[in-house]
């Protein structure tokens, strides 16, 4: 005859064990060491650790705060399609990923290029009008300078000392004048990290002429009202206006690999969306700072809570409740993060 078989659980008892068995029947059912002592260690958890709580309480108090403001701050601009574009550009010119790489210096020269446009352009006309002996002077006193000084500061200082001890020496009132616009407008382009490295490179290659400048700027106020999203449609207007891109190409350092339409095109594109995207960008940077120091207490937290998960620990009230502030956290993580490759242009846990 087959024997029947079955499959014991951990919690049945194993009959065919005679001390076993006796050992289970001869326990009391209550007291110290029952059957019901034994169910109720099995089944009641132990309590997490007091310090293990105040830890916890104590970085949730810092957490909260830190969301509070990360909360303030956000704002449903920063969701717009363009403005994450925009932030991604920046991060890949910074990080040198993909496209960008190698084009930071060339995109910052480019963007200063523009934005100083006027003073430049000045500083072409004044030399260019007043040829006096003086003048002559202080344009070469410049141009020695703009080679060896110690900072855009000690710049400025030396070029009012020269220019105090020559326009004294000059006659008419307007010689006088055209020196002290000139050096106005150095001191304006000064006033740009990279303004008098980009004034040094436009005169080490003689750019023929500064209007460039200007074409280019309207080009981008053109673009004002465009979905700066359109790619094909900047490269078409890169193009179109080639052999104005082409001219400032040594001056802002592309190497004959980088000058290409879409090189010209990227820079078009990064310089309208700075234009239409800094003041956001720069509450934005307050949302970053602020999520980087929510970010380690909610490291602490989760740590701990992961210590002492339910199925182990009776929780307490505080370990059940949702950590602020980790939806706008999650948002941005997701946001930030190229599904395909895995990338993150922004880490919430580093500065």
């Amino acid at each position: 005859m087959n024997k029947i078989t079955q499959n014991k659980t951990s919690l049945e008892p194993e009959l065919n064990n005679p001390e076993s068995e006796v050992s289970i029947w001869k326990r009391p059912v209550f007291g110290e060491k029952s059957l019901v002592d034994d169910l109720f260690q099995k089944f009641n958890k132990p309590e997490i650790s007091e310090s293990s709580i105040l830890m916890h309480n104590r970085e949730m108090i810092d957490l909260r705060v830190f969301a509070k403001t990360a909360e303030a701050i956000d704002n449903e601009k920063f969701g717009n399609e363009e403005f994450l574009i925009f932030v991604k550009i920046k991060c890949m010119l910074r990080k040198g990923l993909d496209n960008y790489a190698g084009l930071y210096d060339s995109m910052e020269l480019f963007k200063v290029a523009i934005e100083a446009k006027d003073s430049f352009i000045a500083l072409d006309q004044t030399e260019l009008r007043y040829r006096g002996s003086k003048q002559q002077q202080f344009y070469k006193f410049v141009e020695q300078l703009l080679a060896d000084h110690k900072d855009n500061e000690s710049f400025r200082q030396n070029v009012q000392a020269q220019l105090s001890d020559i326009v004294a020496q000059i006659k008419t009132e307007e010689g006088k004048e055209a020196l002290e616009s000139y050096a106005q407008n150095l001191d304006k382009i000064s006033k740009h990290d990279l303004g008098l490295k980009l004034l040094s490179l436009f005169k080490a290659h003689q750019l023929a002429d500064y209007s460039i400048l200007r074409v280019i700027s309207e080009i981008i106020q053109g673009l004002n009202k465009q979905d700066l999203r359109d790619f094909k449609s900047l490269m078409s207007l890169v193009m179109v206006n080639y052999q104005v891109f082409e001219q400032l190409r040594k001056i802002i350092g592309l190497s004959d690999k980088q000058n290409t339409p879409e090189v010209y095109a990227r820079l078009l594109q990064y310089t309208a969306l700075s234009n239409r995207h800094s003041i956001s960008y720069l509450k934005f940077e307050e949302l970053v700072k602020v999520l980087r120091k929510w970010f380690y207490p909610y490291q602490a937290i989760v740590g701990i809570r992961q210590e002492h998960p339910a199925k182990d620990y009776k929780l307490p009230k505080e370990f059940t409740e949702p950590i602020p502030g980790v939806e706008v956290y999650e948002k941005y993580k997701k946001w930030f993060t190229d599904k395909k490759t895995g990338i993150t242009y922004i880490n919430f846990g580093k500065s």
